[in-house]
């Protein structure tokens, strides 16, 4: 788990303008999603884990407990999710209006790899460790 922790920088996506649209984000939100490059930290704060995403235009945080189901806010909608760590990934299911949407963390050559799926489509989002 501890691979995960510090700060994170997009440097490459692929897919995602898609994978935005596919889900319902209003316009709006796929284009600001589409031009902002996120910081994501994370973090252990006692017995839960934190995300914290940063942009130029938005933030959110989500503290969670692993295996344990929680409430998150984003993009004007609202989740049910939960975050398991399995075999070194950090996997996430999010299910809104019958909809479910499953977002993979995993580290491959110090790099963080974010896949993000919705049936058929699939998005790819690689973040480089930040010098604490």
């Amino acid at each position: 788990m501890e691979a995960f922790f510090g700060n994170w920088k997009l440097v490459s996506s692929e897919n995602f303008e898609e994978y935005m649209r596919t889900i319902g984000w209003a316009e709006e939100v796929v284009q600001i999603g589409n031009i902002v490059t996120p910081v994501l930290s994370i973090y252990q704060d006692g017995e839960k884990l934190v995300m914290k995403l940063k942009t130029s235009v938005f933030s959110s945080e989500k503290s969670f407990v692993l295996g344990e189901e929680f409430d998150e806010h984003f993009a004007g909608q609202k989740y049910r999710s939960v975050i398991n760590l399995d075999d070194g990934k950090l996997v996430q299911t999010q299910k809104w209006d019958g909809k479910m949407t499953v977002q993979t963390r995993k580290i491959q050559d110090g790099k963080m790899i974010l896949t993000l799926s919705y049936k058929d489509t699939v998005a790819v989002r690689t973040y480089e460790k930040m010098a604490d």
